[in-house]
Formats: C-alpha cells, sequence, structure tokens
C-alpha cells in the first residue's frame, strides 16, 4: 500500500492538518463554512473553489484509501468493516452538502462574469449533477456500493485445486496458454465451473443490483437506468442510439475480420472447430510467452520501457515504485481485475492488478501506467474536478500507452517480440465483439427490466452467437449462460465499457501517428493528458492528435490497419 501521509508538495491549507475524514462530525463543519460563505468577485469564487476542492481531496482519499486496503485483501474482515463504515455512516452526510454546494456555485455563476473556456465544462457538470441529485436516492446509492462489495467477495474467494496446489481464477488461465489441448480444456472446465458453484448466488445479487438501479433512475425522474447512467456519466457528446450504431459497426468489420483469424487458427491448430480453451494458445504450437517471474521484475521492465517511451514518463513510474504505489500480484483473498486510481489529497496514482507471469500481465501494467501518467499530468492543476477526465479519454490515456510501448517490448520478449506484438493486434481485433456483447448486454437489461433474469440470460447467448460466431460452444451452453457474470463491470460500473471500444479507436490512431513520427506523437499524447477534464471530449481527442469519431468511417481503415500488421 502506498505511504498513507500528506503528499509534502500538497500542503493542507484549507482544511486543519491533523482534520481526520473517518468521521463525519471533523467533515461536516468544512461543509457548513463553505455553505454559508459570501462570494461576490470572481477572484472569491476561485478561492471557495480552491477550498472545496481541497476538503473534497481529504474526504475522498479518506474513502479511497479504505477501498483499496479492502481490494487488496477482501477477506480481512477489519478492512471490510473500515471501508463499509465509511460508506454507510460518512460518506452519505456528503451528498446533501454537495448538492448545495453544487446550487451555490451556480448561483455565482450566473451573477459573476466568469471566463467561458476556464468554466463552461465545469459548469455544464454541476447543472447535470444537480439535474440528477435526490436526496431519497442516498440510502439506495450505499446500498449499491455494497452490493459491489459483496460481488468482489464471492469472487476473490474462488479458487481451484489444480497441479497440486490451490490457485486462484487468475492463475488458472495461466494453463489456457498451454500447447497440450488436454491441460486447456481442463482448466478451463474447472474454472467456469467454480463461477457455477456461486451462479445462483450472482444471480440473485445482480437482480438486486438492477432493480435497485432501476429505482434510482425513477427517482431522479428518468425512463430508465440506461437514461440515468448516460446522464451520470456526463455522456454529453454520443447517444444510446450511437453506441448501438457501434456495435452494428463492429458486427460489419470486426466479426469478419475476427473470423479470418480464428480460420487460421483453426487450421494452424489442427482441429475441427475453435472451442474456449484454443483461443489463447500460440496456434503454432510454441510454449506460453512468460515473460517474467516476479512483481520485482515486472514493475522493473516496465519501467525500462516507460523510460524509452519518455524519460519523463519513467521517472514518474520511478516514483510510484519508490512509494509503494503498486499492488500487482495475485493472492487468494485479493479482488479481481485490475484498476489505477488516486489518492486525490496526495495526488498520487495508485495501481492495483493480479499479475500470474503472462504476457497480458506486462500489457496491463502498460495500461494503468498510463492511467497513472494522466492522474500525475494533472497534478497541479487545483479545481479537483478537472484532475479527472472523461472516461472514453481516460482509457485513451492507457491504451495509447499500450501502443506507444510497442517499440521497445523486447525489454520482455526478446526474440518472440514480433509473436507478442501480433498477439497484441489480434487481440485488439477480438476485443471489439466482445465490448460490443457486454455493452449491449445492459442496453438490453435495463430497458427491459422487466424481463427477469433468464430472458437477459437468453439475450445474453443471443450476443455471443451474433459476435463470437467462430466459437464452438456446443455442451457449453450453461457455462456460456452464466459467462457474463466475469465481468465485473456489469455487476459494480454499470454501462462502464463501451468507453473501451471508443478509446481503442483513439489510440489505435495515435499508433498510426506514431509509426510517422514518435516523438510527435508522444507529445501530442501528453498534451492531451494535461488537459485533464478542463475540455469536451471532442477537444482532449484533438489535442492528442486524433478525433473523437467511433463510427464504421473511422472504424474500418484502422482496423484495415491492424490487419496488414497481423499479416
Amino acid at each position: 500500500m502506498a505511504d498513507a501521509s500528506p503528499a509534502a508538495e500538497f500542503p493542507r491549507e484549507y482544511v486543519a492538518v491533523d482534520a481526520d475524514f473517518g468521521t463525519w462530525e471533523t467533515a461536516e463543519p468544512y461543509f457548513k463554512e463553505l455553505s454559508e460563505r459570501s462570494i461576490e468577485t470572481v477572484e472569491e469564487l476561485e478561492k471557495w473553489l480552491i477550498d472545496d476542492s481541497e476538503l473534497e481531496a481529504c474526504f475522498d482519499e479518506e474513502g479511497m484509501r479504505r477501498y483499496t486496503a479492502m481490494t487488496c485483501q477482501t477477506n480481512d474482515e477489519q478492512r471490510q468493516q473500515r471501508y463499509l463504515h465509511f460508506i454507510e455512516n460518512v460518506q452519505p452526510h456528503a451528498e446533501p452538502w454537495h448538492d448545495i454546494l453544487r446550487r451555490k456555485f451556480v448561483a455565482a455563476a450566473e451573477k459573476l462574469d466568469l471566463p467561458k473556456k476556464r468554466y463552461e465544462v465545469f459548469e455544464r457538470s454541476m447543472r447535470n449533477a444537480i439535474e440528477l441529485y435526490r436526496e431519497e436516492n442516498i440510502p439506495l446509492l450505499v446500498e449499491n456500493q455494497k452490493l459491489s462489495t459483496e460481488y468482489q467477495t464471492v469472487i476473490a474467494a474462488m479458487t481451484c485445486e489444480y497441479d497440486g496446489q490451490e490457485q486462484t481464477l487468475q492463475q488458472l488461465a495461466r494453463y489456457l496458454e498451454e500447447p497440450d489441448r488436454k491441460v486447456r480444456a481442463e482448466t478451463w472446465r474447472l474454472g467456469s465451473d467454480r463461477f457455477l458453484q456461486d451462479a445462483e448466488r450472482l444471480d440473485k445479487l445482480y437482480e438486486q443490483m438492477v432493480a435497485l438501479r432501476h429505482q434510482i433512475a425513477l427517482n431522479a425522474g428518468c425512463q430508465d437506468y440506461r437514461e440515468y447512467a448516460f446522464k451520470g456519466m456526463e455522456r454529453f457528446d454520443y447517444t444510446p442510439e450511437d453506441c448501438l450504431a457501434f456495435h452494428e459497426a463492429i458486427e460489419q468489420v470486426c466479426v469478419p475480420a475476427t473470423m479470418k483469424l480464428a480460420e487460421e487458427r483453426k487450421q494452424k491448430l489442427g482441429v475441427a472447430t475453435l472451442r474456449p480453451w484454443d483461443m489463447a494458445v500460440d496456434p503454432e504450437g510454441r510454449p506460453p510467452l512468460r515473460p517474467f517471474q516476479t512483481d520485482e521484475e515486472l514493475a522493473r521492465g516496465c519501467g525500462k520501457i516507460f523510460h524509452q517511451v519518455e524519460p519523463e514518463l519513467g521517472q514518474v513510474f520511478d516514483i510510484l515504485r519508490e512509494r509503494g504505489s503498486l499492488d500487482l500480484g495475485s493472492r487468494k483473498g485479493k479482488a479481481p481485475g485490475g484498476y489505477q486510481t488516486a489518492f486525490a489529497e496526495r495526488r498520487l496514482p495508485f495501481i492495483f492488478m493480479n499479475a500470474v507471469g503472462t504476457e497480458s500481465d506486462v500489457r496491463t501494467l502498460l495500461h494503468e501506467g498510463g492511467h497513472a501518467f494522466h492522474t500525475w499530468a494533472c497534478r497541479q492543476e487545483p479545481f479537483i474536478a478537472y484532475r479527472g477526465a472523461p472516461l472514453e479519454f481516460a482509457e485513451v490515456a492507457s491504451m495509447s500507452m499500450e501502443c506507444l510501448a510497442l517499440p521497445h517490448t523486447n525489454e520482455f520478449f526478446g526474440e518472440e517480440t514480433k509473436r507478442a506484438t501480433r498477439r497484441f493486434f489480434e487481440k485488439i481485433v477480438t476485443f471489439f465483439p466482445f465490448m460490443a456483447c457486454v455493452d449491449a448486454f445492459q442496453h438490453y437489461v435495463y430497458t427491459h427490466v422487466d424481463a427477469g433474469i433468464e430472458a437477459w440470460k437468453d439475450y445474453w447467448q443471443s450476443l455471443t452467437r451474433r459476435f463470437a460466431p467462430e466459437l464452438d460452444l456446443s455442451g457449453l451452453e450453461r457455462q456460456n449462460r452464466q459467462s457474463w457474470q466475469k465481468k465485473l463491470h456489469i455487476y459494480e460500473v454499470p454501462f462502464y465499457y463501451v468507453e473501451y471500444g471508443i478509446a481503442q479507436l483513439g489510440a489505435l490512431q495515435i499508433w498510426k501517428n506514431s509509426r510517422e513520427d514518435y516523438s510527435q506523437a508522444v507529445a501530442q499524447y501528453r498534451n492531451g493528458l494535461s488537459l485533464g477534464g478542463s475540455r469536451p471530449l471532442p477537444e482532449l481527442f484533438e489535442a492528442a492528435g486524433c478525433k473523437f469519431d467511433f463510427t464504421e468511417q473511422t472504424l474500418r481503415p484502422l482496423i484495415e490497419a491492424v490487419g496488414r500488421v497481423i499479416r
């Protein structure tokens, strides 16, 4: 875990140095003072916003430290209780005050002549949040967080006995790269069947979540949770219909490309059909890429890559390592997946993942490193609201770093770099259909709430037939029917997935730029990161040297460019 002491470079000026935000009694006087403070000039408003940002940073960091501690060891009862105490007994009290302060800002903005370029994004966000806020939703949002914690606990407890030892599902997944098809099939079934043991519990948990989220949406005056989520995620620049059109474009462009890759794979493997356990193995029978053995090797190697991409970025990663801001390895009791978050007061990134020694672990740390550089690039921004970016561009930061790192990945793969690069691009092509599955599933669920869990699973199966026709799932219908449960985004951050597809198109544009002028592409990338969330989404893309567009017009030439590299 990262050092919890306040960052010396960002000392508290408004909040008392010894203020402990683990209790609401400490926080409330600050919210009250801000709500009562007189604001008559632009200068007074800016000072008020800076003080509010400091308060929010201290408050947010308290919750985030407890959350990261809990995810690092979900089977630690004390960590669980500390996190639950915060989300149940501290955080909810702040929500009405947030609404009061937003309204205070909007009232001040209406009477003051604010610089439009500086404040237009912030004001738009504040007005949107005011429109969505309902006090009756506070306890429902708390319950939603608790259900997400339950999902993490269930998944983190999943282990299997294999090869003479107890292994997490992440550790078990390594065997899917083994040349021995019997081993792959055995371990795939073992992992999937372990999920089936908790399938009913996960079904009921999801039903609870969907019903809860639907009620939250209705309370906020929305037709359904899809409408609520699009507003809450501030998707001002595209609509649900645009997402559905994106799915169709993927079906037209990426599914045929995936089928072509699948046919090549089938021929090389010498199999009649491709089964789920045939998709990660090297089709030419070469042993799995095992680019590192220890967490230290992973961190050291990625550090060298970051230094080669841009020396300043390498120095930032060195700082994160020195400050203990990395938790990389998989272990029993650790929450699934990977993420980068920021400790808001110290303005310090933290990277969490479940490395087990695979090629994809290298990509994951490069990816999360991109997020961390984004966080770091915005450290000097005085307004906390601008230290983060819209998710669609936040993922450009991470996915572009995977692409910019490609010329330097021989650090891990040596003579196998060409093979690893081909696998990287193959995964991009096959990712788009899977992303469409995950996104389309949620569009259906939240606009067909009354259909029920069995109808939702029917729809998931229809999506897998639509977007993964290359897979032979005969005899695996039950496993396939429940396979959506493995995607934590569906449970924990509904509708957060199409961003990966949108961002991947931005990242591929930056990759193409880098092939023409690497230094300029890196400079544009960093320029986009430095803006944080201070400009609208299309302008952030433009600043990074790409365009915000996810129609077939942009998708097709990029997939064709990737296809040329793969060949």
